[in-house]
């Protein structure tokens, strides 16, 4: 009796004393310059300077809305060394509504760790357009006479643009959204009018560059409050009440991996997170982190609130 004790005392210890012995593969759902890449290198960068033994490899598996990605992810080894950074809106609800014939997994089949970042969207013209606020936008859609095209580049991004629609009674017959395999590729099309896309929806955390750059204007921002480092930028919710849309970006490990290895990843990365250094970057990037989404339990939750608010809407 004693022996087993003892054996079940040890247990904890060296269940909680994994870690990767080899180069961890981290899948990303877009094309390089997402707001889950740039969030997640900020971490790895934080990560290795006091955990030398970690290497990340950053592979990107852009298409389908991020469905490429997740398929691949159905298909590795559950050791942990493959995680993901996937976008909340995509894995939890719009997949289910526009790629759900070309999906192999349900919004739960992984294993969520926890929320790395989240940034407000931001509704941006390009420099040249004669819209330059959200009631101007919202005329446009209800009375234009010629196509207008809304660059998208994830779930998120298109739910904007449905809930937009929806609300100011937008013409869609002539007013449609063009998907991008991310939000960089979609800024970049209404930056350069590539394809005629005159607007786009994107994190703010990846647009705000190009905005102070002057080659977008920023029309409006999701969410109910305005940001600090760039005041003039009003609230969407002027034209469409409750569009509390945000872009944010999860960490993921393939079914069936143990529950040590996911709280070995949440405990490395909440670490990260709650650093001065991520904190201060994440502040001067517009993005921020929910501490209730910290943890893998958090993070469901939030799931499921996703679903229960979006499903019914899209």
């Amino acid at each position: 009796m004693k022996r087993l004790l003892l054996l079940l005392f040890m247990l904890p210890v060296m269940a909680f004393a994994w870690e990767p012995t080899r180069p961890v593969t981290v899948v990303i759902g877009n094309a390089p310059g997402a707001g889950n890449e740039i969030a997640f290198r900020k971490l790895a960068q934080i990560i290795n300077r006091t955990n030398k033994k970690i290497t990340f490899v950053v592979e990107n598996r852009a298409g389908g809305d991020s469905v490429i990605a997740m398929n691949h992810m159905m298909t590795v080894a559950p050791d942990g060394h493959t995680i993901a950074a996937f976008n909340h809106m995509s894995q939890y609800v719009t997949q289910d509504i526009w790629q759900r014939d070309i999906k192999r997994y349900e919004y739960n089949s992984f294993e969520d760790v926890l929320t790395i970042g989240k940034s407000p969207l931001v509704l941006v013209a390009i420099a040249t357009s004669a819209v330059n606020t959200p009631d101007e936008f919202a005329t446009l859609l209800r009375t234009t006479q010629h196509p207008v095209f809304v660059a998208v580049g994830s779930g998120a991004h298109r739910i904007t643009y449905e809930y937009l629609m929806m609300k100011t009674a937008g013409n869609r017959n002539l007013v449609k959204p063009i998907l991008f395999n991310g939000p960089a590729q979609a800024l970049n099309s209404v930056a350069s009018a590539a394809g005629g896309t005159e607007f786009g929806i994107m994190p703010l955390a990846v647009a705000r560059p190009l905005i102070e750059a002057g080659r977008v204007k920023a029309i409006g921002i999701t969410g109910d409050r305005k940001i600090a480092q760039m005041p003039n930028v009003p609230l969407l919710r002027k034209i469409a009440p409750g569009i509390s849309v945000f872009a944010a970006w999860n960490l993921v490990l393939p079914p069936r991996t143990d529950r040590v290895i996911v709280d070995y990843y949440a405990d490395l990365f909440a670490r990260a997170i709650n650093t001065a250094e991520y904190q201060e970057w994440m502040d001067q990037n517009l993005i921020f982190v929910d501490s209730r989404e910290l943890d893998p339990d958090g993070l469901r939750q939030h799931a499921q609130e996703l679903r229960k608010t979006f499903l019914p809407l899209a």
